[in-house]
């Protein structure tokens, strides 16, 4: 295991991901995040771990058991019906990181566990974050402008 997290920030003006960056999910997050137009935090927990108690914090604020990070299937000799204290699903995700499911996203107050890129645009309600709309057919003269043009 690599590094210990600090204090999880809760700035609006920041996103905070928390993910596992050997799956496909986790290698197309930062491009959905960044899309936000917001500062990034990647926290890779291949290299960085959270504490038993910040994964205790999150877990809280998604109403939620640390167990529903886990997907059981990326662990050997386990399955869905295994029963642990929270302290224990700590240790099997500190030493299993590639069975976290998913990613946990953190802007300001809002804390959410997500399972599929595409649940990002939910979670920010963008649809085209930071996408400058503008009215293309005010820009484009339709009438004939010389006697020679030819319109069909």
């Amino acid at each position: 295991m690599g590094k210990i997290m600090g204090v999880i920030s809760r700035d609006k003006s920041q996103i905070n991901c928390i993910y596992a960056n050997d799956s496909d999910f986790g290698k197309q997050l930062e491009g959905y995040l960044k899309a936000s137009g917001k500062e990034i935090l990647m926290i890779n927990i291949n290299e960085t771990m959270p504490t038993p108690t910040q994964w205790q914090e999150l877990a809280v604020d998604l109403n939620t058991g640390i167990e529903n990070f886990l997907d059981f299937s990326k662990i050997e000799n386990m399955n869905n019906n295994s029963k642990f204290d929270a302290n224990d699903y700590v240790t099997i995700l500190e030493n299993n990181p590639k069975a976290f499911q998913g990613a946990i996203i953190i802007n300001g107050k809002k804390t959410e566990h997500i399972t599929t890129v595409t649940e990002v645009l939910k979670y920010f309600d963008s649809d085209s974050a930071n996408i400058e709309l503008t009215n293309q057919a005010e820009e484009i003269d339709l009438n004939k402008s010389k006697d020679r043009d030819n319109f069909l």
